[in-house]
Protein backbone atom coordinates (compact mmCIF):
# COMPACT_ATOMS: atom_id res chain seq x y z
CA UNK A 1 0.00 0.00 0.00
CA UNK A 2 1.21 3.54 -0.69
CA UNK A 3 0.45 6.44 1.64
CA UNK A 4 1.12 10.16 1.21
CA UNK A 5 1.75 12.35 4.26
CA UNK A 6 1.22 16.11 4.04
CA UNK A 7 2.51 18.91 6.24
CA UNK A 8 1.41 18.40 9.82
CA UNK A 9 0.29 14.82 9.19
CA UNK A 10 1.52 11.41 10.23
CA UNK A 11 0.97 7.83 9.15
CA UNK A 12 1.76 4.46 10.72
CA UNK A 13 1.57 1.27 8.65
CA UNK A 14 2.46 -2.39 8.54
CA UNK A 15 4.73 -3.83 5.88
CA UNK A 16 4.55 -4.00 2.97
CA UNK A 17 3.81 -0.29 2.70
CA UNK A 18 5.45 2.80 1.30
CA UNK A 19 5.01 6.15 3.01
CA UNK A 20 5.93 9.30 1.08
CA UNK A 21 6.20 12.96 2.01
CA UNK A 22 7.13 15.82 -0.29
CA UNK A 23 8.16 19.39 0.26
CA UNK A 24 10.47 18.99 3.24
CA UNK A 25 12.12 22.39 3.40
CA UNK A 26 12.48 23.65 6.96
CA UNK A 27 10.04 20.91 7.99
CA UNK A 28 11.46 17.61 9.25
CA UNK A 29 10.35 14.17 8.14
CA UNK A 30 10.70 11.76 11.05
CA UNK A 31 10.60 8.06 10.17
CA UNK A 32 10.27 5.46 12.92
CA UNK A 33 10.65 1.73 12.22
CA UNK A 34 10.60 -1.52 14.14
CA UNK A 35 12.38 -3.76 11.64
CA UNK A 36 11.58 -6.97 13.53
CA UNK A 37 7.84 -6.32 13.48
CA UNK A 38 7.61 -4.79 9.99
CA UNK A 39 6.02 -1.62 11.35
CA UNK A 40 6.94 1.90 10.33
CA UNK A 41 5.66 5.43 10.28
CA UNK A 42 6.38 8.97 9.21
CA UNK A 43 5.56 12.38 10.68
CA UNK A 44 5.92 15.61 8.66
CA UNK A 45 6.79 18.10 11.41
CA UNK A 46 6.41 21.80 10.66
CA UNK A 47 7.20 23.51 13.98
CA UNK A 48 9.25 22.62 17.06
CA UNK A 49 7.08 23.18 20.14
CA UNK A 50 3.38 23.53 20.77
CA UNK A 51 4.08 25.56 23.93
CA UNK A 52 5.01 28.54 21.74
CA UNK A 53 1.33 28.90 20.72
CA UNK A 54 -1.71 29.72 22.81
CA UNK A 55 -4.07 27.75 20.58
CA UNK A 56 -3.88 25.47 17.56
CA UNK A 57 -6.06 23.01 15.68
CA UNK A 58 -3.49 20.47 14.48
CA UNK A 59 -1.18 18.93 17.11
CA UNK A 60 0.69 16.87 14.50
CA UNK A 61 2.48 19.88 13.05
CA UNK A 62 4.55 20.16 16.26
CA UNK A 63 7.53 17.88 16.97
CA UNK A 64 6.77 17.67 20.69
CA UNK A 65 3.24 16.33 20.02
CA UNK A 66 3.53 14.49 16.69
CA UNK A 67 6.32 12.10 17.71
CA UNK A 68 4.61 10.70 20.83
CA UNK A 69 1.40 10.34 18.79
CA UNK A 70 3.22 8.47 16.01
CA UNK A 71 4.90 6.23 18.58
CA UNK A 72 1.50 5.41 20.12
CA UNK A 73 0.07 4.47 16.70
CA UNK A 74 3.09 2.27 15.93
CA UNK A 75 2.83 0.52 19.30
CA UNK A 76 -0.85 -0.18 18.56
CA UNK A 77 0.36 -2.01 15.42
CA UNK A 78 2.70 -4.17 17.51
CA UNK A 79 5.95 -2.21 17.28
CA UNK A 80 8.25 -2.09 20.30
CA UNK A 81 11.90 -1.48 19.34
CA UNK A 82 12.17 1.61 17.19
CA UNK A 83 14.94 3.42 15.38
CA UNK A 84 14.54 6.85 13.84
CA UNK A 85 15.69 8.43 10.59
CA UNK A 86 15.42 12.16 9.92
CA UNK A 87 15.36 14.30 6.79
CA UNK A 88 14.76 18.01 6.21
CA UNK A 89 15.35 20.95 8.49
CA UNK A 90 16.82 23.08 5.71
CA UNK A 91 17.46 26.81 5.83
CA UNK A 92 15.30 27.71 2.84
CA UNK A 93 15.49 31.51 3.09
CA UNK A 94 18.99 32.30 4.34
CA UNK A 95 18.80 36.10 4.16
CA UNK A 96 15.49 36.33 6.02
CA UNK A 97 16.49 33.92 8.77
CA UNK A 98 19.85 35.58 9.32
CA UNK A 99 18.26 39.00 9.71
CA UNK A 100 15.68 37.70 12.13
CA UNK A 101 18.10 35.34 13.92
CA UNK A 102 15.49 32.66 13.40
CA UNK A 103 16.42 29.37 11.71
CA UNK A 104 13.21 27.32 11.94
CA UNK A 105 14.81 24.33 10.18
CA UNK A 106 17.55 24.09 12.80
CA UNK A 107 15.04 24.58 15.63
CA UNK A 108 12.87 21.79 14.18
CA UNK A 109 15.83 19.39 14.00
CA UNK A 110 16.92 20.23 17.55
CA UNK A 111 13.41 19.66 18.94
CA UNK A 112 13.00 16.38 17.03
CA UNK A 113 16.31 15.14 18.47
CA UNK A 114 15.29 16.19 21.99
CA UNK A 115 11.86 14.55 21.74
CA UNK A 116 13.36 11.32 20.38
CA UNK A 117 15.87 11.32 23.24
CA UNK A 118 13.00 11.77 25.73
CA UNK A 119 11.18 8.84 24.08
CA UNK A 120 14.39 6.72 24.21
CA UNK A 121 14.43 6.24 20.43
CA UNK A 122 17.91 6.21 18.87
CA UNK A 123 18.58 8.01 15.59
CA UNK A 124 19.98 5.53 13.05
CA UNK A 125 20.66 8.04 10.27
CA UNK A 126 19.79 11.53 9.09
CA UNK A 127 20.02 13.94 6.18
CA UNK A 128 19.31 17.37 7.67
CA UNK A 129 20.23 21.01 7.14
CA UNK A 130 21.51 22.57 3.96
CA UNK A 131 19.36 24.78 1.79
CA UNK A 132 17.45 22.36 -0.45
CA UNK A 133 14.05 20.73 -0.27
CA UNK A 134 13.62 16.99 -0.01
CA UNK A 135 11.16 14.23 -0.88
CA UNK A 136 11.26 11.17 1.37
CA UNK A 137 10.02 7.62 0.80
CA UNK A 138 9.95 5.04 3.62
CA UNK A 139 9.71 1.31 2.85
CA UNK A 140 8.18 -0.22 5.99
CA UNK A 141 9.31 -3.73 5.04
CA UNK A 142 13.01 -2.85 4.98
CA UNK A 143 13.21 0.44 6.88
CA UNK A 144 15.08 1.93 3.92
CA UNK A 145 14.47 5.64 3.43
CA UNK A 146 15.07 7.22 0.01
CA UNK A 147 15.79 10.94 0.10
CA UNK A 148 15.48 12.79 -3.22
CA UNK A 149 16.99 16.27 -3.43
CA UNK A 150 17.16 18.67 -6.35
CA UNK A 151 20.75 18.79 -7.57
CA UNK A 152 21.94 15.88 -5.39
CA UNK A 153 19.79 13.08 -6.72
CA UNK A 154 18.77 10.22 -4.46
CA UNK A 155 20.47 8.81 -1.39
CA UNK A 156 19.53 6.02 0.99
CA UNK A 157 19.30 6.33 4.76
Amino acid sequence: MEYHVGIGELRAARAPSTIITRGLGSCVGVMLCDFGQGVGGLAHVMLPRSSEFTSFTNPYKFADLALPALLEELRALGGRNFKAKLAGGAKMFAAATERAGFDIGLRNVEQVRLTLRQLAIPIANEDVGGSVGRTVTLDTATGVVKVRTVGRGEQLL
